[in-house]
């Protein structure tokens, strides 16, 4: 899995190196959003393990926290697309708040009350 991250990052370093040359601020501010998402992933991750399914937990309740990560991490991703500066238009329906946000958070929060119910 890392190996094809590197080799990802390997690959778009002449797209980044020429959006450097031509859009600074908004390659840097591209940067600054993607930093957000990860420490947006490093919470999700760290509310999974250390707060809804510590070492040692079985049962249910896991999948349900489980399936609160990974709607978690979709959901930021989803709000990146929103704020993140973009070169080709998107379809509307993933860059302005609509069905698919709401359909998104209602999967979230259905996890979490899934996860407190069958605790």
């Amino acid at each position: 899995m890392a190996a094809v991250v590197v080799a990802v990052l390997i690959a778009n370093v002449p797209a980044v190196m020429q959006q450097w040359r031509e859009d600074r601020p908004g390659l840097i501010r591209t940067l600054w959003m993607a930093a957000a998402y990860v420490a947006y992933v490093g919470v999700g991750i760290w509310l999974l393990l250390g707060v809804m399914a510590p070492v040692g937990s079985k049962g249910p309740h896991v999948l349900f926290a489980i399936g609160f990560l990974l709607v978690w991490i979709l959901y930021g991703g989803l709000a990146l697309m929103h704020v993140v500066p973009r070169y080709r238009e998107l379809p509307r329906w993933l860059t302005q708040f609509g069905v698919i946000d709401v359909i998104v958070l209602a999967t979230l929060f259905g996890c979490l009350v899934g996860y407190l119910w069958v605790r």
